[in-house]
């Protein structure tokens, strides 16, 4: 008589010995989550919006110099997608990890490659291959806005400064960093972009406000405020940075959430 098959956890829930069995090259998990990424409606409607806004912004300054006879430089574009990137790779990088939850499939992901740290390795890379895509995106989008401007007769100023094209993708793989620690930490989309987005809007008025009301709390500011940090480095370059101040609130915002939260995503229990 043939018994029926029977559901088991996935090896690592069930205290299995892994280190001999067979792993999948990192670089080909990364591919496989890359293509998660895109390959969902809520992924792939991301970085449509995402071009389209960058377009629409860079259309509207050109637009606007041109009217009004001003002159412009190439930099100046790529502030306008840097603007719009800060928003929306973030979210990109929460759905890389609450997707897997939304969707309910942590089960065959963890079950296919049950060591956890790997998939959670291969989704960074993942987010982090997407964000410097939209990155080189930017930066075209705004040699075509300038170049359209120039046709226009506007007056474009085409230096490039190294300096602060590294400190504009900087900002946005930060961005997408705590992003990503606000999923891992909470497994759940709209609680992981609600968190985020009172982060990026919320947190700082608070702060600016606590500053200006409580006294001694002001020199305390720049040692919590990350995004006050990350605004200095967008605006004058790493010259204008105070490091300290930046890596204790990046620590405070990016590198403890993330901690916590790939400890919660490694314990957490697959459904």
């Amino acid at each position: 008589m043939n018994t029926p098959p029977t559901l088991t956890a996935p090896a690592s829930a069930a205290g299995l010995d892994l280190s001999d069995a067979a792993r999948a090259p990192l670089g080909r998990l990364a591919k496989v989550e890359l293509r998660k990424l895109v390959d969902t409606r809520s992924g792939r409607w991301l970085l449509i919006i995402q071009s389209l806004l960058i377009l629409v912004g860079s259309a509207i300054v050109t637009i606007a110099v041109t009217v009004q006879v001003e002159p412009i430089g190439f930099m100046d574009f790529t502030n306008v997608a840097g603007t719009i990137m800060s928003l929306l790779l973030p979210v990109m990088g929460i759905l890389a990890i609450t997707s897997e939850w939304s969707q309910r499939t942590n089960l065959s992901t963890f079950t296919l490659e049950p060591r956890r740290q790997r998939i959670v390795a291969a989704k960074l890379l993942a987010t982090v291959t997407a964000a410097a895509a939209s990155v080189v995106v930017a930066v075209l989008i705004g040699y075509a806005a300038s170049a359209a401007a120039a046709i226009l007769g506007v007056d474009v100023d085409w230096t490039t400064d190294g300096a602060q094209l590294t400190a504009f993708a900087l900002l946005q793989v930060v961005g997408l960093l705590v992003g990503f620690a606000f999923g891992t930490l909470l497994l759940n989309t709209p609680a992981a972009i609600v968190c985020f987005f009172a982060y990026f809007t919320l947190v700082p008025a608070v702060l600016a406000i606590a500053a200006e009301a409580i006294g001694w709390f002001a020199d305390v500011r720049p040692w919590v405020d990350f995004t006050d940090a990350q605004l200095a480095l967008s605006e004058d370059g790493f010259g204008a940075v105070d490091w300290p101040q930046f890596v204790v609130s990046g620590t405070l915002w990016l590198v403890l959430p993330l901690a916590a939260g790939v400890v919660r995503m490694l314990r957490a229990e697959v459904k």
